[in-house]
């Protein structure tokens, strides 16, 4: 099965599942206009906007909040009754897709070289960046972490997905760009005419922005000017991650740590690039790739978006800015 169809199949499912359970920014300003109905959540951690645009919007706007809440159920690690949150107690749990997600994302973990791996749990709960308990943790901590981060940690077969002892997934360098996907598959089921959605740094652009079936616009926040941004994406449907330096982190003795960390030494990245926006196939990949390619640098980076056919923006620490692939980048 290709990436892009079990990404299709593990959405879909999750999909259903949560109907049953059920940074950056956007730009949405034109003329003739759908009529437009919007609304601002806090869900998996973050802020959730939701716009709409449709004569006949229905349950919607609530349902694709309730989309978001459903997988966060699925994938959070502080839900104790998620299907995360049970496999990192119990080492094993039964769930097929979650086991297609990491399999996929193993194969991401090799062409970063181990940098990017979602078995860095125990590491980033050693950080806890972003949270009261962050602190910089001692080299000894560390590196007794890192003995339960790689892809060799965890293993599926079947629907059944084990980890070795001690070592915690965490999905967080997936779950917006996953909620992403769950929100287009949503949509595609509905009579909306159009909708952007942003949960935290991923958005999704669905259908038609109006009337006159303009590109949807999506600003890309500026790195050190975090009030302003740096230059804006225009694109007809499709999926954009921003992974930054700047989004979660804190400062002490007059250096900064920030949030996404390099599994192979469980610092925070330095890899010369301070953030990363990616458009891509799916909301999954274009998530996972935005922090992948910021922890490589910008000659893997290259590399990697080329291979996965993605294009992307990679800012570096000079405030250099270089766009990969074909990408409609108006730079302010």
């Amino acid at each position: 099965m290709t990436n892009r169809k079990r990404i299709i199949s593990m959405a879909a499912a999750v999909f259903f599942t949560a109907l049953i359970v059920l940074s950056v920014w956007f730009i949405s300003e034109r003329n003739e206009k759908f009529t437009l109905t919007e609304k601002s959540v806090i869900a998996m951690g973050t802020v959730v906007t939701e716009k709409i645009y449709s004569e006949n919007p229905g349950t919607a706007i609530n349902d694709i909040t309730a989309v978001i809440n459903g997988l966060e159920d699925t994938i959070s690690w502080r839900k104790e009754s998620s299907a995360v949150a049970v496999l990192n107690k119990d080492g094993a749990v039964q769930n097929k897709y979650l086991g297609e997600a990491i399999y996929d994302m193993q194969a991401l973990s090799r062409l970063t070289d181990g940098k990017f791996d979602l078995t860095v749990g125990k590491v980033s709960r050693l950080w806890g960046i972003g949270e009261e308990t962050q602190r910089v943790p001692s080299e000894k901590e560390i590196k007794e972490a890192l003995r339960t981060v790689g892809t060799d940690k965890v293993q599926a077969q079947g629907y059944t997905l084990t980890v070795d002892e001690g070592t915690l997934l965490d999905f967080g360098a997936i779950g917006k760009g996953f909620a992403c996907d769950l929100i287009y598959i949503y949509l595609q089921n509905t009579k909306i005419d159009g909708a952007i959605v942003s949960v935290g740094g991923s958005v999704v652009a669905y259908g038609d922005y109006n009337k006159k079936g303009d590109k949807w616009r999506v600003a890309v926040t500026h790195p050190r000017e975090t009030d302003k941004y740096l230059g804006v994406i225009s694109l007809d449907e499709g999926f954009v991650s921003t992974s930054g330096d700047y989004e979660r982190y804190f400062e002490e003795d007059g250096k900064r740590y920030h949030h996404i960390l390099d599994a192979t030494t469980g610092y925070p990245s330095e890899s010369g690039l301070i953030s990363v926006t990616v458009v891509a196939e799916s909301g999954i990949m274009s998530d996972a790739l935005s922090t992948a390619c910021l922890l490589v640098g910008e000659k893997k980076a290259i590399e990697i978006l080329e291979g996965a056919g993605a294009s992307a923006i990679l800012v570096d620490e000079n405030l250099n800015i270089t766009t990969v692939g074909e990408i409609d980048f108006e730079k302010q």
